[in-house]
């Protein structure tokens, strides 16, 4: 049986790729070739999380802020499910970059050019384009822009419209597992995630995810309910996405259609509605027999 590949889009596996400066240098070049960036750094957040551990002694860090020698500050996510409230989420990651970069003693007028920045392996916007930018804009006329000096950049991987550079078009290639694209930025990404699923103890890591991820479906996220009433919302739960699952087959939708479906109502990621799916649909065919 063939091991599980973790692409670009599993958590870790982006959070590991953009640990390197060199890596986060290319990619934010290829958003915005107009910037001219020559060097970044990673400035860690003051509170950063110490979500999954690859051993007892070292965690993973998460949420780093990056730095160009301009100045400019960047956070850059990979959203996978396309949940609701996309806009707060980009609201609060732009507040975020404020508080974690604004120094002690200074003010408003002191704030630095932000970019927040989403990889969406969904369309966000139901346009069809390979690339959204938004900034705030008067309503009455839309040549009137308010100068926040913040920018957010929402990134479709499934879109077709729109002019992209080469090298953004070959990460997009990397987060739909497209391996033929020869362009250097795609080769690299490639080798070094290939990398990462051989290395035995980030692999640890990648299903040790994966597995946090299945209990919390198995416990029902319970969100303060006590034991006996999580079990049995969790089995509800279970009987009604199963009976949906079952439909969406007979109307001839793929598995990773489904999955998608599951993903949106559930409000979860991809990895995590692909987790449920395996639970649900092995739990069926082990009563079938």
């Amino acid at each position: 049986m063939a091991q599980e590949y973790f692409d670009f889009t599993n958590d870790l596996i982006f959070r590991w790729v953009m640990e390197r400066e060199e890596n986060c240098l290319a990619i934010l070049r290829a958003i915005l070739p107009e910037l001219k960036i020559t060097a970044v750094k990673r400035r860690e957040n003051e509170h950063p999380v110490n979500y999954l551990a690859f051993d007892d002694e070292r965690g993973v860090r998460f949420d780093a802020i990056i730095e160009d020698d301009q100045e400019r500050f960047y956070d850059v996510e990979m959203q996978v499910a396309n949940q609701p409230g996309l806009g707060k989420r980009v609201r609060y990651y732009r507040a975020q970059i404020d508080q974690e970069t604004l120094k002690k003693g200074e003010d408003y007028d002191d704030l630095r050019e932000s970019y927040v920045i989403f990889f969406c392996a969904f369309d966000p916007c139901g346009q069809d384009r390979r690339l959204y930018q938004f900034h705030y804009y008067e309503d009455g006329d839309r040549q009137l822009r308010l100068p926040t000096n913040s920018h957010v950049i929402l990134i479709n991987a499934l879109g077709t419209k729109g002019q992209i550079t080469p090298a953004l078009a070959a990460v997009l290639d990397v987060m739909n597992r497209r391996r033929d694209n020869a362009n250097p930025l795609a080769v690299s990404l490639v080798k070094e995630i290939d990398g990462y699923n051989r290395d035995k103890k980030r692999r640890r890591a990648l299903m040790n995810l994966k597995m946090r991820l299945k209990d919390e479906w198995r416990l029902g996220l319970s969100e303060g309910l006590d034991q006996e009433r999580a079990e049995g919302k969790a089995e509800g739960r279970d009987e009604t996405m199963l009976s949906l699952i079952h439909t969406l087959q007979m109307q001839g939708q793929t598995q990773k259609q489904i999955v998608e479906t599951l993903a949106l109502m559930q409000k979860s990621s991809l990895a995590a509605a692909q987790c449920y799916y395996e639970q649900l649909t092995e739990a069926a065919n082990e009563g079938a027999h």
